[in-house]
């Protein structure tokens, strides 16, 4: 097994913090010899913290790709709005978003992906690879934000995360196309004015992509205690939420892109990649950190465990300590 290390920070600033801890538990270890046994333990868990700190990592066979000439960014909306039932008939709309992420990806194979989503604040999920199953994957496992945990919504928040990942990506990459993939129903119910994007003269080609109805569609909650429950508004009456096409293509003129409501599985995508034309521009190999296995985890049990028994040894120890300060007094 190739078996490699990745610190999760850099290795002197580790030994400082830990180097002092290991030196005590061995002092103790020799000067102490009625409690040699605790000590040891002491001294095997500050050496397991030291594993779990370099994160032994085996890295898959390393693959040659194909680099394509362009990169493609997602700006998905991740709201709770997301969860109303009014795609392709009573189905999610997240579910809308998961179908066609893998259409793009496929369209685009061999190109570099990146994942930027919004719910009250925005954040990058995922730089910039060509490991289109990270994108999947992501997908697969993303789930809207809970109502009680909701601030409003406004397709405006990922505004800043975006124009700066288009600069930077343009600056560092000027061979490459820019394509932009923003996924929203446009809601906005925080009230506040939307700012407009201001990328779209870098931006090669894309798409703003719009689900559900503007009848609306009634959410759900998913996950928690209240799995399954309506999500209700103020009046306890169940919470609708509505397609916002005016905003989405409001939004997609300021980026350059056309708008699209998507409303089933399946449909075309290829207004999207108008004027794309991919072509190989490099040959690169997936690093260590695209795919592989982490084995931190086996070290963190023991660690748990050691853990588990310093704890119970210090509860033993309480009543002696009692009794000692009682004879004392």
């Amino acid at each position: 097994m190739n078996l490699q290390f990745l610190p999760i920070i850099p290795p002197l600033a580790l030994m400082t913090l830990l180097l002092p801890l290991l030196v005590v538990c061995v002092v103790m270890l020799v000067r102490r010899p009625r409690l040699r046994l605790a000590w040891a333990r002491r001294l095997l868990m500050v050496l397991l913290l030291l594993v779990i700190a370099l994160r032994p990592f085996s890295p898959s066979d390393v693959i040659a790709t194909e680099r394509k000439n362009a990169n493609v960014i997602f700006v998905v909306d991740q709201t709770g709005s997301m969860n109303a039932e009014d795609y392709n008939g009573s189905k999610r709309r997240v579910e809308g978003m998961r179908a066609d992420a893998a259409q793009i990806t496929d369209r685009f194979a061999g190109a570099r992906f990146a994942i930027i989503s919004f719910d009250s604040a925005a954040s990058r999920q995922l730089p910039l690879t060509t490991d289109s199953t990270a994108v999947q994957a992501w997908f697969d496992t993303m789930r809207p934000e809970p109502p009680g945990f909701s601030s409003g919504s406004n397709i405006d928040r990922a505004q800043a995360s975006l124009d700066t990942m288009v600069r930077r990506t343009a600056e560092d990459d000027p061979e490459s196309q820019i394509i932009v993939i923003v996924m929203s129903d446009g809601e906005n119910t925080d009230g506040k004015q939307s700012v407009p994007f201001s990328s779209g003269d870098m931006i090669d080609a894309g798409a703003v992509l719009g689900y559900g109805t503007t009848a609306g569609g009634t959410m759900r909650v998913h996950g928690g205690k209240d799995d399954g429950e309506v999500v209700t508004d103020s009046s306890g009456q169940p919470g609708r939420s509505r397609l916002d096409e005016g905003v989405l293509k409001e939004a997609a003129a300021q980026l350059g892109v056309p708008y699209i409501h998507r409303t089933e599985p399946g449909q075309s995508l290829e207004d999207a990649a108008s004027g794309v034309e991919l072509r190989t521009i490099d040959s690169t190999q997936a690093s260590p950190l695209d795919s592989g296995q982490d084995w931190y985890w086996i070290p963190a049990i023991a660690l748990g465990a050691l853990a588990v028994w310093e704890l119970a040894a210090m509860v033993r120890r309480l009543p002696r300590s009692r009794r000692r300060r009682e004879e004392d007094a």
